[in-house]
């Protein structure tokens, strides 16, 4: 997970533009604790009970909805591991288990997972759609739905976590590639093989996957891998959806009205109704603001989850800023707005709150007293509470307590 390691793999790559083969990204030593993450990824997302929403399993390379009966039926524990407790839903099976978004699940796994790809986005950039994450875990063979591609604009780097190996094939020709997105899936994978590029992936291994070229695995015995989606989207929805956005950002101070249309009016004159340079403040406030909030969350695109934080209030205790999770500011002519995981915080401006965020951003723990004596009196007790109680229930801080 090293600077180095990161760089050979956007090398090889050529700029996240083709395939290409990492070994050892991840350290054996990683492997288990990032294991656990998502048996506790699985078990948040089963008891949410939305279980047709991110989930597909198959049996035997067959859909089977039905199987989400048998998981709710029989959460996995902290006792369990992937392994052991698949076998218990799926016995002796051929199966293979998906689950998108995990990030959604687990403000533990997201942190894990923005530090692991953290050095990658150094290199190569924030994408603007942010990261996504999901995970396979099985023993199916061939990938069940066949030779596919991603979507346009969803790089993929499949980090494989084992035991077993994973043969990985792509087709990185011209005909294949130019193949319109979501039009074609090929299943006659045993005939095309002999044209594909074979990787073998062991334990730790990364692979990078060009949204533009076909791909299947072949997962004969039982290993888990994640993915990450490194999503940059079309200009033309991009565009869309900031246009969208700029309707949410409540900007204040518009003090003009329109004029009415006249009835017999040539079409001509109508774009005189429009003020290009609100129109493009409008668009730049929104482009700053949802670029703020994916650096804030490690540029992962869902904001964490919200956690219910035990009460503080007469305790002794230091806060800690976390180094993947930076907290910003944009300022307007009466409030703040402070990015943090994603989340927006509304709050009354402060002439010292700055220096507040940067020694959180510094990692400084920071104690209470200290917040006290930086706020006050400017902010009163009730506001200190109630912004330091923000900050703790989005995670964005680590919370020390002393005696």
């Amino acid at each position: 997970m090293t600077q180095k390691a990161w760089k050979e793999l956007y090398e090889a790559s050529s700029h996240l533009t083709k395939p290409a083969h990492a070994k050892a990204l991840i350290a054996s030593e990683a492997i288990p604790e990032i294991k656990r993450m998502l048996l506790a990824v699985t078990r948040n997302f089963l008891k949410k009970g939305d279980v047709h929403l991110g989930l597909k399993t198959y049996i035997d390379k067959t859909l089977r909805n039905d199987m989400t009966d048998h998981m709710l039926a029989q959460l996995p524990t902290d006792t369990d591991t992937l392994e052991t407790w698949s076998q218990q839903i799926f016995g002796k099976e051929k199966f293979g288990m998906i689950l998108n978004s995990l990030e959604a699940h687990s403000n533990e796994f997201s942190e894990k997972a923005a530090t692991i790809v953290q050095p990658l986005l150094n290199i190569a950039g924030l994408p603007l759609q942010g990261l996504s994450f999901l995970f396979f875990m099985g023993n199916y063979g061939f990938t069940p739905f066949g030779i596919h591609k991603e979507n346009v604009g969803e790089e993929g780097i499949l980090f494989h976590l084992g035991p077993g190996k994973k043969l990985f094939y792509m087709w990185d020709d011209p005909t294949y590639n130019t193949i319109a997105h979501n039009t074609q899936v090929f299943h006659n994978i045993e005939e095309m093989l002999p044209k594909a590029q074979c990787y073998e992936l062991e334990p730790g291994d990364a692979m990078f996957i060009p949204h533009q070229v076909y791909h299947v695995a072949n997962t004969e015995d039982f290993s888990v891998s994640f993915v990450m989606d490194y999503i940059n989207p079309p200009m033309d929805s991009f565009e869309n959806e900031l246009i969208e956005q700029t309707a949410t950002e409540q900007l204040r101070h518009q003090q003009t009205h329109q004029i009415p249309v006249q009835m017999e009016s040539d079409r001509s004159s109508w774009k005189s109704l429009l003020n290009p340079e609100s129109i493009q403040k409008k668009v730049e406030i929104a482009l700053q603001r949802k670029i703020l909030a994916l650096q804030s969350n490690g540029g992962i695109a869902l904001k964490s989850n919200k956690i219910h934080q035990s009460q503080f209030s007469n305790k002794s205790f230091s806060i800690q800023g976390k180094t993947m999770f930076p907290l910003l500011i944009d300022v307007s002519d009466d409030e703040m707005i402070i990015f943090a995981r994603g989340h927006r915080l509304r709050e009354k401006k402060h002439s010292n709150f700055l220096q507040f965020i940067e020694n959180l951003n510094d990692q400084k723990i920071v104690s209470f007293d200290e917040i006290r004596e930086l706020l006050e009196p400017d902010w009163d007790l009730i506001d200190i509470y109630g912004f330091l109680g923000k900050l703790i229930a989005t995670e964005s801080v680590r919370v020390v307590m002393t005696s």
